[in-house]
């Protein structure tokens, strides 16, 4: 949870995410830009991304990117980020106190095999950032050389154009960084870098490492041509899919008005905010949320799109009771009352509510009094109410 908060998030800033998979910071960065502006999460992992989107999906967040290419590659036809969070993959020591394995399992020769990678990637952090923007360079791990003697590279080589600042968190129990390590005397400004040793507070270890990027005339004047930000470039296509939202739960056109709707490929309708700034290069895998499913008989509203607009609707809405919750949570179709359905307006679709919070989408057949459940099948759980 520390790196976010080091990057000192603003309203409408374009943040890219290098290592983002599972997603949990990217998901931190997007609630704190409120759906506005621009996260561009990355991961060279095709697997972890697709776990990751689902992440993002279900927190109602439609101000994210996704690309999946080696970081250390990071195309310029990107453009240049306000904020850059590079949380690498490391030799994970940090973790020990849940995986114990770890202790015996890492050793120098792990940390070696991933040094080459972690500078890379904080080198193109340091390219991909504009003047003036922040850079966040973060592991999990002890090991120096894969902390201080990474910054400490770039710094020797992009020294002129970044700086280190403090990392520093009030009531929070923190070490500086090391400024000599097995006899090498190391950039004197690491000191202002953060240790999370697992003793101080009751916490699993990190490291983190806060750059602020200088003015670099030399590499502004190399790749302004190709590397400014480009605006959403997509053609809108708010029609039918906001007139059925309209039809069918009531839901106003002009709720959307913030948003750009798209469609791509058969399979689906995105949204997505309209500051939004993909990159050009690499081709990105999706922008924004997957809104609504057009690959069935009928269009069909995502259940993270029913968790984010579904406040909106004002008729065929169901109110559950606790066990119909289960039910519906665990993917189980279950029978529905006539005084639950009065704002029904026959079978088809219906918003699932209960205790006055949406919770998923079904469909109602009415000549059978049911509801069939279209929670996500990788989203249900074995559900217990208390």
């Amino acid at each position: 949870m520390l790196p976010v908060q080091f990057l000192d998030i603003q309203p409408g800033e374009r943040v890219l995410d290098l290592c983002a998979a599972p997603a949990n910071k990217t998901a931190q960065i997007g609630m704190a830009l409120h759906n506005s502006g621009t996260v561009v999460a990355n991961d060279r992992s095709t697997g972890r991304m697709r776990a990751a989107s689902h992440a993002l999906n279900r927190l109602g967040l439609t101000n994210v990117t996704t690309t999946t290419t080696d970081a250390v590659n990071y195309p310029k036809a990107s453009g240049f980020f306000d904020k850059i969070l590079a949380d690498v993959p490391c030799s994970c020591e940090g973790t020990c106190r849940k995986d114990r394995s770890v202790t015996w399992r890492v050793s120098p020769k792990d940390s070696a095999k991933l040094m080459g990678s972690q500078e890379g990637i904080l080198r193109k952090a340091v390219q991909r950032c504009r003047a003036g923007g922040r850079i966040v360079y973060a592991t999990c791990t002890f090991a120096p050389e894969e902390n201080e003697l990474i910054v400490a590279a770039v710094l020797k080589e992009y020294g002129e154009f970044v700086r280190l600042l403090p990392a520093d968190i009030p009531n929070f129990k923190t070490s500086p960084g090391l400024t000599e390590w097995q006899g090498q005397e190391l950039h004197p400004d690491l000191h202002h870098a953060m240790r999370v040793w697992p003793h101080q507070n009751d916490t699993g270890g990190f490291f983190v490492a806060v750059m602020e990027k200088l003015e670099d005339p030399r590499m502004q004047a190399e790749n302004a041509p190709v590397d400014e930000p480009q605006a959403l470039t997509v053609a809108e296509e708010r029609e039918p899919w906001l007139t059925i939202l309209l039809d069918r739960f009531g839901i106003e056109p002009a709720n959307f008005d913030d948003y750009v709707i798209f469609r791509e490929g058969r399979k689906g309708v995105y949204i997505t905010n309209r500051d939004q700034q993909p990159p050009q290069k690499p081709k990105p895998d999706a922008v924004g949320m997957l809104f609504m499913r057009t690959d069935g008989k009928y269009p069909k509203l995502t259940t993270a799109a029913t968790l984010r607009f579904g406040a909106l609707a004002c008729k065929n809405v169901v109110d559950l009771q606790p066990e119909q919750l289960v039910a519906f949570m665990g993917r189980r179709d279950f029978h529905i009352e006539g005084a639950q359905v009065q704002n029904v307006s026959g079978t088809g679709y219906v918003m699932l509510r209960y205790q006055g919070i949406v919770v998923g989408l079904g469909v109602y057949r009415q000549h059978l009094h049911l509801v069939e459940s279209l929670f996500p099948k990788g989203w249900a759980r074995q559900t217990v109410l208390v």
